[in-house]
């Protein structure tokens, strides 16, 4: 487990990219980051007022001229005392303020994550928003960005507050009747309980079916090229990249493993993969290949079978591909350039409709608009999202499962019979979705958290 040092310590950072630019911001945030002015020899600054300061080293010598921002906590980014200094992108001067502040007691290079660790104990965020910060961070494609943003702004937590809101009512009513047992409560007690419970379990369910499509955005998906030797595998691949990514060549068995170019295709992160071409072979290499090819075909999200249409029997080739995938493919008949066998669509039809099966030429780019056009559409049904609320990470959806398992349990109980075993089923759904939102047992998943983040941040 990682050790979270002192809250006495005032810590620093570079807050932008290392290396050479016109500016750079080193942030400052503890208990002396005000005096941080005069460290180098400048005067106090006003609260939340850009200001122009000469910086000076201990033996007088101009450092550089900056500009200071100071916020006085707890209204700041951490709840700090919090200090910006606003530099030349210079690394020997960004490297200067930084020693000059290390050289101070009570001053230390911050943990990393350690500044958005602090705004979470000071209660300036949750833990679901700062884990949008991070995916904000990460982002890559709008879509990550839409998603992270409305992360940090809630999406995430109040659908969650609402439920374990809900919940806790709902026990708080239970408690009453095993309290004042002798009391008269309302007979439709039960019935308005467990009405309202259903509603929340429902919800759950939902999101926990939709969990995938958050993933996806989030990480990206898999869109793998499967086929026989010479469909055209690696020409395809050359061609949605852009560039030549892998070597094209007529001597079948060319693609020996998997090649993987990252895209991005209706506002989602793809990486497109060409894999070895599928033949009879006794040759090892090519057969490691092949199996190599199974594998990625079997975890694909996407997976593009990609035939020799101008070649009779492509459909027999399509049929062993397909067995590959779990899922139902989209298959390419390429080289149209050259004159597709066509009777041969009909053996195809118990395996994939009309919409599945597209014609292309990877050699002229002929028909790849419209195959790029079909995966944004297969995208953007992944990523349509039907329920209330996003999960994006591993342990928001055990959360959510447990608690769905513990309301689930409680309405197979009889409210007025099992009054305290619903309570505790109720409490156990509770404590789940506090986990979620940082309230309990949250030290390990706080670790992993911030030590994924960068310094500075």
């Amino acid at each position: 487990m990682m050790k979270i040092p002192s809250f006495t310590d005032t810590i620093f950072a570079l807050a932008t990219p290392p290396g050479r630019s016109a500016l750079a911001v080193i942030r400052v945030s503890g208990p002396q980051a005000a005096g941080v002015p005069e460290l180098f020899g400048a005067t106090s600054l006003l609260p939340r007022q850009a200001q122009r300061r000469w910086l000076k080293d201990k033996e007088g010598n101009l450092i550089d001229d900056v500009m200071m921002i100071a916020f006085v906590g707890p209204r700041s980014a951490t709840g700090e005392d919090v200090t910006e200094i606003h530099c030349h992108g210079s690394p020997a001067v960004v490297e200067d303020i930084l020693n000059h502040l290390a050289a101070v007691s009570g001053f230390r290079l911050a943990e990393a994550g350690e500044f958005t660790r602090r705004s979470l104990d000071n209660n300036k965020t949750d833990i679901t928003a700062a884990e949008g910060l991070a995916d904000l961070i990460d982002a890559n494609t709008s879509l990550q960005r839409v998603q992270a943003a409305a992360q940090m702004a809630g999406s995430l937590r109040r659908p969650i507050e609402n439920w374990r809101t809900e919940i806790i009512s709902c026990l708080s009513e239970l408690e009453a009747s095993i309290d004042f047992a002798d009391e008269d409560l309302p007979t439709t007690l039960e019935t308005q309980i467990r009405n309202r419970i259903q509603t929340i379990h429902d919800d759950m369910k939902a999101g926990l079916a939709d969990f995938h499509k958050g993933q996806i955005i989030r990480t990206g998906l898999s869109i793998v090229l499967a086929g026989p030797v010479n469909a055209g595998k690696s020409t395809l691949l050359n061609l949605l990249a852009r560039r030549p990514a892998a070597i094209v060549s007529t001597m079948p068995g060319t693609t020996r493993d998997t090649i993987e170019v990252g895209l991005e295709i209706a506002g989602v992160s793809v990486a497109v993969k060409d894999t070895a071409g599928w033949r009879q072979t006794d040759d090892p290499v090519e057969k490691e290949g092949i199996k190599r090819a199974k594998q990625a075909a079997a975890d694909a999200d996407i997976l593009v079978v990609v035939v020799d249409g101008s070649q009779p029997g492509w459909s027999e080739d399509m049929d062993e591909i397909i067995t590959w995938g779990p899922q139902t493919p989209l298959i390419l008949l390429n080289k149209s350039d050259v004159g597709l066998v066509t009777d041969d669509k009909r053996h195809a039809a118990d395996c994939a409709s009309e919409e599945t099966v597209l014609s292309i030429s990877a050699k002229d780019g002929s028909g790849l608009s419209e195959f790029e056009t079909r995966l944004g559409e297969i995208i953007q049904n992944l990523n349509r999202t039907s329920s209330s609320i996003t999960l994006t990470r591993v342990r928001h959806q055990q959360a959510v499962r447990q608690a769905v398992e513990h309301l689930g349990a409680s309405l197979h109980l009889s409210v007025a019979n099992h009054t305290e075993l619903v309570a505790e089923e109720f409490r156990s759904a509770t404590l789940a979705l506090s986990r979620i939102l940082g309230h309990v047992d949250i030290e390990d998943v706080l670790d992993h958290i911030f030590s994924n983040f960068c310094i500075g941040k």
